[in-house]
């Protein structure tokens, strides 16, 4: 069976007028069959046919028109019949256009866009102005479908994306297996496979966390999601205020272990920073904004009262500390 454009579009005006014949009747349901979206593009056609079925205009009496503006004019009565026949070309010529637009949209081309990250932070803007911002050693498949209005994000490692308030896409997060499903949001996703906990971390909007097989939970502004492999659970917490440093490089950090600023630290600028003695616990309050990281560890260094120590593959804290 063919399968171009034009075949299908004979099949598909010879059904809806009457005069497809056996075989191309069964050719035409085949056709339908193969998927829903020839199977909505018939029905679009069909229903484009029918408003575009006009009856015939009513006859125009023309003996009574002459005698209204009372001309004294002999003539036999006449009927004017134009109006119907070029009714009927122009609904035929909506008709055609309407099918070839149908068509023209139900095949276009899904887009998809490949972003890679390596050793920098890299960000991409999407044709309904979704922004992806991937952080080191994170990549993104992006399939998106013009026609549905609907697309896929495939993220290994970590992403910040934002999502238009007016949104003109419905977009779902495919990660490590789990779904997030965006309701008009700004929110971080971190799934690294060398990392088997995946959390989601909402800082505008609502989105739903989820699998295939479990219902998964809701998320909102400021709540942190997390799952679990191993159990199989999800579990919900208040969320990092930084999940979003890796691309501003803005830090505000509270009463934090030194522990904890660190493991910040080596996410965002993609170091390797050990601490020595028993500083793990050192609480630190301090915010930066945009600051390289010798200039952060310089800041931290002078507030704790110990050294920095470049090895060159890693950094090393070293002294007592807040001991």
């Amino acid at each position: 069976m063919s399968q171009e454009p034009e075949h299908i579009e004979i099949l598909i005006g010879k059904f809806l007028v009457g005069e497809a014949s056996e075989e191309e009747m069964s050719e035409l349901k085949e056709w339908t069959a193969q998927s829903y979206e020839n199977q909505k593009y018939l029905e679009d056609a069909q229903l484009i046919f029918e408003k575009a079925q006009l009856s015939d205009m009513p006859e125009f009496d023309a003996d009574k028109a002459w005698k209204k503006i009372e001309l004294d004019v002999e003539t036999s009565k006449r009927t004017i019949s134009l109006f119907p026949v070029v009714w009927k070309i122009a609904a035929g010529l909506i008709l055609l256009l309407g099918l070839s637009y149908l068509f023209y949209i139900q095949k276009l081309p899904n887009q998809e866009i490949l972003m890679l990250s390596e050793n920098e932070v890299v960000t991409e803007i999407l044709p309904d102005l979704t922004e992806i911002s991937l952080n080191q050693r994170s990549e993104v498949q992006v399939d998106y479908h013009p026609r549905k209005k609907t697309g896929t994000i495939h993220l290994i490692g970590e992403a910040l994306i934002s999502i238009p308030e007016e949104k003109k896409v419905n977009w779902t997060v495919k990660a490590a297996g789990l779904l997030i499903e965006d309701i008009g949001t700004v929110f971080q996703v971190k799934a690294y496979p060398d990392q088997p906990i995946v959390e989601v971390s909402v800082k505008e909007g609502i989105v739903r966390f989820y699998a295939e097989n479990q219902e998964g939970i809701m998320l909102k502004a400021g709540e942190m999601g997390s799952y679990d492999p191993a159990t199989e659970l999800f579990s919900k917490t208040v969320a990092d205020a930084n999940v979003a440093a890796f691309k501003t490089k803005i830090l505000d950090f509270h009463e934090e272990e030194l522990h904890q600023v660190v493991k910040r630290l080596e996410s965002v600028y993609g170091k390797r920073i050990v601490l020595g003695g028993n500083m793990a616990s050192c609480r630190l309050t301090v915010s930066f904004d945009n600051e390289t990281l010798e200039t952060v560890l310089s800041i931290i260094a002078e507030t704790l009262g110990v050294e920095v120590i470049d090895e060159g593959n890693m950094i090393r804290f070293s002294g007592d500390g807040c001991q």
